[in-house]
């Protein structure tokens, strides 16, 4: 008898093998099985004359179980189930619907025809986990499309949608949306002309345009998106291996380089990060009442460029939105950054005119604070100014019911100090957005230590709603992100230029190393001010050593704001984005070094990058320990989405274990030692010491708490 997760039936001389594994029908073990042995009854019925694969559900098959990919395969393994499909000797018609991923595609190509619903998109995605296709897909997929567009299609990453496959020959048929109906009247014209089975492997390889200037191209093409990245390399290496080698000897190079694209620290990193992002929502004593209705009204308090890119983020998930501004002038340039956000969104061809307007015919405005009362929740996103935040969320705890959910964008404030003047204080969270708030999928949630768990489960149900990362944070300064930027990673880069790294050395060398941007170039795009007006407000309740920012301080005292006032750390021309460099500022830090007995000096762009990264690490290893991140893997999350750290260095924390603990530990002792130890702030974070010392990892500090 066939496998629970595939079943099998018979339907005028065709037989269908439908698999159902619910959620996305991933090809574990029992669906593997469940096919095999499907496939030897439907070949063992004298009555069935052609076959059908198809899937259950709202799609087809999200691919192999990456639960698998660490240890070897049970049997029977794709490639071998793949290899019997293809061998049949009655034609297999692979039927698509909605999302066919990785191995779903390459089930599909192992098939001798391919029909799809127009709703389907096909895709090979595992370059994103920094693997290739390893079931067949680089040896089939150039036998049915072509060696040159079976390159692109690999190294994007991006599903093709039908009436593209169809183009490119990856499907047969775009069949009515009736899938089974469909796939059993192609059958049945397969039937009527007698056609025979058509095994991929037999098929030749169309190499035209895929030489070194082709190649090139392609990879130029997807060169942002690949940058630092090397698994590209491994998937050229493998279409090679088609064009050049039989089928059978091309799938055992195909086989030898996935199991190198596995063992790459590459892959590790994107891997971690794949399954720590589904992780981040799992809190202890939390969860997301799926009996409450979702949030359909949110109010946000501010109308500048926080509030109207969170109030484009709600309408955009189809939810109503209210934005309120005590000023008509800043509602009007709220509303004008609104209209021209989906502007852009129309002449990208991300939205159509009419589905704008939908968005944009969500957002109403008002002048009145009482226009939140009833909302499901409430955001303030007004400046980083702690007695006007306390203000309007005291006035807003006393309009709402006790269900609304209470919420502030701050970056860096007390959660616990702005909800201690409110009606029900234990119903406020932080919301920290990131900028622009309708476009970074990261939100950091902050609890203070008296939040109601069903208040932090409705904060966690909203950024599913937006369609966020919600990553939940301790009430500290800084909350996760921003703690290990200012105490760390940006304080060193400052530290860097004090001792004589100019500005445009520091980013050079963090954006070589892999950040999009490097840390003064954000601080220009951002505004000085930014960073200044937070730590007014942190030095009014804690203390950081000299030099704490000293030369972002400086730059707002002299009105040098960034790009909006065309000078911060670099000069900019009006119109222009460029960052030139500039020798006031150059003039201005050496004064600053000089003030403060610091001798500058030439350094190299590995000093630079690894000061930065061990400094990042280490006030990471007192965020982990402080309780201010549950987890180590939350922290890589953060970093990689809200701050730029490579992806495919999985995270600094992720990063900190591919070094090894133990050899961050004795960098930051090393710098310690040099620099006499600066106010304590080389000094090793407990943490750090303690897993580096017991030889263990960040990694094994997360499986112990969740065991």
């Amino acid at each position: 008898m066939p496998s629970d997760a595939v079943q099998y039936h018979m339907r005028n001389q065709v037989g269908f093998l439908l698999i159902d594994y619910p959620p996305v029908n991933v090809l574990g073990a029992s669906v593997r099985a469940g096919l095999a042995r499907s496939l030897e009854t439907a070949l063992a019925d004298e009555s069935v004359r052609v076959i059908v694969i198809a899937c259950a559900g709202k799609t087809f098959s999200a691919g192999a179980d990456i639960g698998e990919f660490d240890g070897a395969m049970a049997e029977p393994t794709l490639q071998s189930v793949f290899a019997s499909i293809e061998a049949s000797n009655k034609p297999i018609v692979a039927a698509l619907h909605g999302m066919a991923l990785g191995g779903g595609v390459e089930l599909a190509l192992a098939c001798h025809y391919r029909v799809a619903t127009a709703d389907a998109k096909l895709g090979l995605p595992e370059i994103t986990l920094g693997l290739i296709p390893g079931a067949g897909g680089t040896q089939r997929l150039p036998r049915v499309i072509g060696a040159a567009a079976a390159l692109d299609m690999i190294v994007s990453g991006a599903p093709v949608d039908a009436a593209a496959a169809l183009k490119l020959g990856l499907v047969d048929a775009v069949v009515d949306a009736d899938l089974l109906l469909g796939a059993q009247r192609f059958c049945e014209q397969l039937i009527e002309q007698g056609a025979e089975p058509r095994p991929t492997g037999r098929r030749a390889v169309e190499a035209r345009g895929f030489d070194a200037a082709g190649i090139a191209l392609t990879l130029s093409k997807h060169s942002r998106a690949l940058k630092g990245r090397t698994t590209q390399q491994l998937v050229v290496e493998a279409l090679t291996a088609a064009t050049q080698s039989d089928f059978y000897a091309g799938l055992a190079i195909e086989r030898r380089i996935a199991d190198r694209s596995i063992a790459t620290t590459e892959s590790r990193a994107l891997r971690h990060l794949f399954f720590a992002e589904r992780q981040v929502a799992k809190v202890p004593g939390v969860a997301m009442d799926s009996s409450k209705a979702p949030i359909a009204r949110v109010a946000v308090i501010g109308a500048g460029t926080m509030g109207s890119g969170i109030a484009t983020a709600c309408a955009d998930a189809g939810i109503a939105v209210t934005l309120i501004d005590s000023h008509a002038e800043g509602i009007e340039r709220g509303l004008a950054s609104i209209a021209s956000n989906y502007e852009s969104s129309v002449e990208r061809g991300r939205l159509t005119h009419e589905e704008a307007a939908r968005r944009r015919g969500r957002i109403v405005d008002s002048l009145d604070l009482g226009a939140a009362a009833e909302a499901d929740v409430v955001i303030e996103a007004v400046f980083e100014d702690l007695a006007l935040k306390q203000s309007i969320l005291s006035k807003v705890a006393s309009l709402t019911a006790a269900s609304t959910l209470l919420a502030s964008n701050t970056s860096t404030l007390s959660i616990a100090e702005l909800s201690r003047a409110c009606r029900d204080p234990q119903r406020v969270v932080g919301l920290h957005f990131f900028s622009p708030a309708h476009v970074m999928k990261l939100l950091e949630i902050v609890r203070a230590p008296t939040v109601d768990p069903a208040a932090l489960g409705r904060a966690l149900m909203l950024a599913k709603q937006l369609k966020k990362i919600g990553v939940v944070a301790g009430d500290a300064f800084g909350f996760i992100g921003n703690k290990m930027m200012l105490d760390g990673y940006w304080r060193e880069a400052e530290l860097l230029m004090l001792e004589g790294a100019t500005p445009e050395q520091v980013d050079s060398a963090m954006e070589t190393f892999g950040f999009a941007m490097g840390p003064a170039r954000v601080n220009d795009l951002g505004g000085t001010d930014v960073g200044t007006k937070t730590r007014i407000e942190l030095f009014k309740r804690e203390t950081r050593p000299d030099p704490y920012f000293v030369i972002a301080d400086a730059l707002t005292a002299m009105n040098r704001l960034g790009q909006k006032t065309l000078a911060g750390f670099y000069r900019y021309r009006p119109g222009e984005r460029q960052a030139l460099p500039d020798d006031e500022v150059i003039g201005l830090i050496a004064k600053l070094a000089a003030g403060r007995g610091i001798a500058q000096r030439s350094l190299e762009a590995s000093e630079i990058v690894e000061r930065c990264l061990v400094q990042l690490i280490n006030v990471g290893s007192q965020v982990l320990e402080a309780r201010i991140a549950m987890r180590a893997a939350d922290i890589d999350v953060v970093w990689v989405h809200g701050y730029g750290f490579p992806r495919h260095l999985g995270g600094p924390m992720f990063h900190a274990d591919s070094l090894g603990l133990k050899h961050v530990l004795e960098r930051i002792e090393y710098y310690g030692a040099r620099m006499k130890n600066r106010n304590d702030y080389w000094r090793p974070a407990p943490l750090l010491q303690t897993l580096a010392q017991q030889d263990r990892s960040f990694a094994d500090w997360d499986s112990e708490r969740a065991a």
